[in-house]
């Protein structure tokens, strides 16, 4: 099934024995390391990228909002109180947020994109580009999920809680929604906050520009790396799916990050654990 929906004549995925996929991973890490990120495009099929957008599109009343204001560290919830800062520092400077996210849970198995995501194709050639084993993330609503973006829809500058996020592109709006990232803005040992400020007030010669098309499979370091979506422009969404895989066997998020990005039900469905998050 998936040589149907892959693209394996340009990315031999099911064959990383082969002089071909070894070039290929090799050509992966590369960029990864210059520049942060790496991007693959055509990388499934026209006739299943199609299907893969339809079956996203049939999703969408599903989607959930979440929060409209955010900050670059929304997913590092206790920094912010970990630092006596005015109300202009970066921890805590709000940008808009305009989405909403189809969770793991209501994308039916039997959809494209959840054979892909499922496919140990793809966690056999991630765990080839990092070198080290990768699996599928195991939480109920986070393992997969599909961004939607009407006109007027972006993402705020902000930071990945993971070290890398696998995205792909099933549909790319008629203008704008573009990915902007500053690359290893930060590290471990320095926030760099004074850097992260300049990117924030447009002031920053560091950004650079991904202007995706459908089809595209991207990987991206982001727990680093400041990165945004810009405003969509036009009557055509912007779908894309973010396929949740880790280096750790057991994964799974918070209830309390859950219920932000997919709503009050998430609680319901965990009535007996709600006050343990």
């Amino acid at each position: 099934m998936l040589e149907s929906i892959l693209n394996l004549q340009k990315y031999p995925i099911d064959n990383l024995a082969s002089e071909a996929a070894t070039s290929l991973v090799a050509a992966v890490r590369s960029q990864l390391d210059t520049e942060g990120s790496c991007t693959l495009k055509n990388f499934v099929q026209a006739d299943a990228l199609q299907q893969m957008a339809t079956e996203a599109a049939s999703l969408i009343d599903l989607a959930y909002a979440g929060p409209a204001q955010v900050s670059p560290y929304f997913f590092n919830y206790a920094i912010a109180d970990t630092l006596d800062v005015d109300d202009n520092h970066p921890v805590h400077r709000k940008g808009k947020r305009n989405l909403s996210q189809v969770a793991a849970d209501l994308i039916p198995s039997g959809h494209l994109l959840s054979q892909l995501y499922h496919s140990n194709y793809m966690t056999d050639f991630l765990a080839e580009v990092l070198q080290q084993p990768v699996y599928r993330n195991q939480d109920k609503y986070q393992s997969l999920n599909i961004s939607v973006m009407n006109s007027g829809g972006c993402q705020q500058w902000h930071f990945d809680g993971g070290n890398m996020v696998t995205t792909l592109l099933l549909q790319a709006p008629l203008a704008g929604g573009v990915f902007e990232y500053a690359q290893n803005i930060r590290s471990d040992s320095d926030e760099n906050f004074e850097a992260v400020r300049k990117v924030l007030d447009g002031e920053s010669d560091r950004v650079k520009a991904l202007e995706l098309e459908a089809g595209t499979l991207s990987l991206f370091r982001g727990h680093y790396s400041l990165h945004r979506v810009t405003e969509v422009q036009g009557k055509r969404q912007r779908l894309q799916a973010i396929l949740g895989y880790s280096t750790r066997p057991d994964l799974t998020g918070s209830l309390k990050s859950s219920a932000l990005h997919y709503g009050e039900r998430v609680l319901a469905d965990n009535e007996s654990t709600s006050g343990h998050y």
